[in-house]
């Protein structure tokens, strides 16, 4: 059985957020803009990432956005992700041919949530959200080897397999 293998990135386009809250610095509610620059602290075993939002005078917010765990070791980031995985490069689809029976890929990193339908559906040429939902409750599609739902949240180091039948 021939299995061919692709690692995926899913980065969350950044659009400017605005957010309507008390100032403390001008003593007045007033609009706060996303800079779109993101800020992470580390604190014991978590990682917490902000976004910096600016009022119109330039005093600043940070909002909370997601809290990580960190590694305890040192890690090489070549060794999360091996070698013979195919990278798919941001607006790529793949094509799965009738040659291979099966497929499988990595995802090596994941900033905002993406749902593995929606994910795959944005992803895989020819099939749709419903298909993809339909083969993911049948089992064709398994996450980390697992029976899962279709609106399952993605993470880095999921592994998605896909097994075509005949």
């Amino acid at each position: 059985m021939q299995t061919k293998k692709y690692s995926l990135l899913l980065l969350k386009k950044q659009e400017r957020d605005t957010v309507k809250k008390q100032c403390k610095m001008c003593g007045k509610v007033t609009i706060f803009t996303d800079t779109t620059i993101r800020r992470h602290n580390a604190n014991g075993k978590n990682i917490y990432q902000f976004a910096i939002y600016k009022c119109p005078k330039n005093h600043s917010w940070n909002k909370k956005l997601d809290i990580y765990k960190s590694f305890t070791n040192h890690v090489d980031p070549q060794t999360l992700v091996p070698s013979e995985f195919k990278a798919i490069e941001d607006g790529e689809k793949l094509s799965l041919s009738a040659g291979i029976e099966s497929y499988e890929i990595s995802i090596t990193g994941a900033e905002g949530n993406f749902r593995l339908d929606r994910t795959l559906a944005d992803h895989i040429e020819g099939w749709s959200r419903t298909e993809i939902a339909q083969k993911i409750k049948s089992g064709t599609i398994l996450l980390n080897n697992c029976l899962t739902k279709p609106s399952q949240k993605l993470a880095v180091h999921d592994r998605i397999s896909i097994t075509i039948k005949k």
